[in-house]
């Protein structure tokens, strides 16, 4: 639950601030691969093992589980 705290957290103080956010959702047929690309440019750029950790073990988990209980949510986004 703190990961999403954290998220809300993030997602506020960029809005509050007019800082440009991005936000996927499980409902987007498009968010796992895009969290992949992510996940890679992550790697590649040397992020700290402990938000890698967070992508592979509860970010993109949570939503390929999230796609694959319910399909009937997931749509491309329009």
């Amino acid at each position: 639950m703190a990961a999403t705290k954290d998220q809300r957290r993030l997602l506020n103080r960029c809005v509050e601030n007019e800082i440009p956010v991005f936000v996927l959702t499980g409902t987007d047929r498009c968010a796992q691969a895009a969290l992949q690309a992510y996940l890679q440019e992550a790697i590649r750029l040397g992020c700290s093992e402990e938000f890698i950790n967070d992508l592979k073990g509860n970010i993109l988990p949570d939503f390929h589980d999230f796609q694959e209980q319910e399909p009937e949510k997931v749509k491309l986004p329009d």
